[in-house]
């Protein structure tokens, strides 16, 4: 995990996710490797947080409560197309409507997957 050097604009991550732990891990985990992080509970409360703030990339899990990530992916592209959007998820398959988000991760992937993708993505 190499984290971003200190002269570097720390791009924002907007993290969605309605179990506590994994949204506090993936937190912690982007802190340390030098993103400013937000964070959601729901895909409302994510979607009002991407709306009103600058966000550089968002990091939805797909089953939530009140949403999937592919229907929130789908509206967020509406709203601002050039952010990228991962989507993560406990599903063996791809879910239906990946075709609004930028990339796939199953959940359970190493954090250097997670960060390669992210930087990928990023970057483009």
């Amino acid at each position: 995990m190499r984290p971003l050097s200190p002269d570097s604009v720390r791009p924002t991550i907007l993290c969605i996710d309605d179990a506590e732990i994994a949204l506090r891990v993936r937190k912690l985990l982007l802190t340390i490797a030098g993103y400013e992080v937000v964070t959601a509970a729901s895909g409302e409360e994510g979607l009002e947080l991407f709306k009103r703030n600058a966000v550089d990339l968002v990091i939805a899990d797909h089953f939530l409560t009140d949403k999937t990530g592919t229907e929130i992916a789908g509206e967020m592209k509406t709203i601002k197309p050039h952010v990228p959007i991962l989507i993560v998820s406990a599903a063996s398959d791809t879910p239906e409507g990946i075709e609004f988000a930028d990339g796939f991760l199953p959940k359970g992937e190493s954090p250097e997957v997670l960060l390669e993708t992210i930087a990928r993505l990023l970057a483009r």
